[in-house]
């Protein structure tokens, strides 16, 4: 499992040159957030738990230093980089006491940004028994009086993805722009605002794990992360996670199609490495993403027999093999071939060679 890392900064472009540059999956990261200001930054940390933070120096509303204060002062031992400039030294010798693992001067250099990602990755993995974050907000967190309502929305919202109708999926995240406006009256906490964000982004991510995609083969270069800030409203980060289901749920259409243009030499390969397993036309077909009924059809066309035929001579002639060449037990040999009932076996042995094993093994 990656180690999460949180980027803090007020700077756009600083944040795209951190992710841009990052060698993730090489040092084995996972970007979990983003923040424009230390109080948002600070909030992350606080739901998220990352194991490495990224901040900068000079910011609004809580700087990189009394960020740093802040968690140093409640026991919290994450790694943190800071980014400075180079008038910022008074700043850095401030931050190294506090228990920096290191510092970045811009312009950031990619070279040095990931040999100081890599330190905080091998410091991380020499502490034994390290329990690594997940940010996984997934269970009943919000602590408000809509939650039970909020979460069904949810739900509602994924399965809505299924319908390939961008219309459901806004008319549902509508709903809850509505439930979450009418309950919390005037400004919406940092805390809630970052929990209704990452509760509706794993939820999403199970809804694509769940079709046997991954994020990035759905998303590609599509920006998923989120920058929170003080100016964010509670419509601006729902519009931001509509997008993302809609553009999924296209996404996934299309793969979909894509996978459905079936390869029967894959299907054979597959038929070939688990006909001991007792495989059936339904299991395969769900492997392919197609129906049974066009498995059926394509595999008999360009194989010239069906499907069931085709892993019954696979496996008779597997137990066949093991009877005679190995001579093993007929009753095992039956279940190595994937056939737990052991007068079925025989039936379908008979009518396929027209003599039983145990005839089969007499002469």
């Amino acid at each position: 499992m990656a180690y999460k890392v949180v980027i803090i900064d007020d700077e756009p472009w600083t944040r795209e040159v951190i992710k841009s540059l990052v060698e993730w999956e090489e040092i084995g990261l996972e970007l979990a957030g983003e923040a424009s200001d230390g109080e948002f930054g600070y909030e992350l940390i606080q739901q998220l738990s990352p194991d490495i933070v990224l901040t900068d120096v000079c910011m609004p509303h809580l700087n990189g230093i009394e960020l740093m204060t802040r968690l140093r002062r409640e026991g919290k031992d994450t790694l943190v980089i800071i980014i400075s400039g180079y008038d910022d030294f008074d700043y850095i010798r401030g931050a190294l006491k506090l228990g920096a693992t290191d510092y970045l001067l811009k312009p950031i250099k990619a070279e040095e940004l990931n040999s100081q990602l890599k330190h905080c990755a091998e410091i991380l993995n020499a502490e034994s028994g390290k329990e690594q974050h997940n940010v996984a907000l997934t269970g009943d967190f919000l602590n408000v009086k809509w939650a039970d309502d909020f979460y069904s929305l949810r739900e509602s919202a994924c399965d809505a993805i299924h319908s390939y109708d961008e219309n459901i999926i806004r008319s549902k995240f509508e709903l809850m722009r509505q439930l979450i406006s009418e309950n919390e009256k005037g400004s919406i906490g940092k805390e809630i605002l970052i929990c209704i964000y990452y509760t509706l982004m794993n939820a999403l991510q199970r809804t694509i794990s769940g079709r046997g995609f991954i994020l990035r083969e759905v998303f590609g270069t599509k920006e998923t992360s989120f920058v929170f800030r003080r100016e964010n409203t509670l419509k601006e980060i729902l519009d931001f996670i509509c997008d993302l289901y809609c553009y999924a749920a296209d996404s996934m259409l299309k793969l979909q199609r894509s996978r459905n243009k079936l390869d029967i030499n894959k299907v054979r390969h597959y038929i070939d490495e688990h006909f001991t397993e007792g495989i059936t036309l339904e299991d395969t077909a769900a492997k392919f993403y197609v129906s049974k009924e066009y498995l059926s059809k394509v595999f008999k066309a360009e194989v010239g027999e069906g499907f069931s035929e085709y892993v019954t001579a696979k496996r008779m002639k597997k137990a066949k093999e093991l009877i005679l060449d190995y001579r093993i037990p007929i009753k095992e040999a039956g279940e190595m071939v994937g056939y737990l009932d052991q007068a079925h076996f025989y039936k379908v042995f008979k009518k396929y060679y027209g003599k039983t094993p145990g005839e089969i093994r007499e002469n």
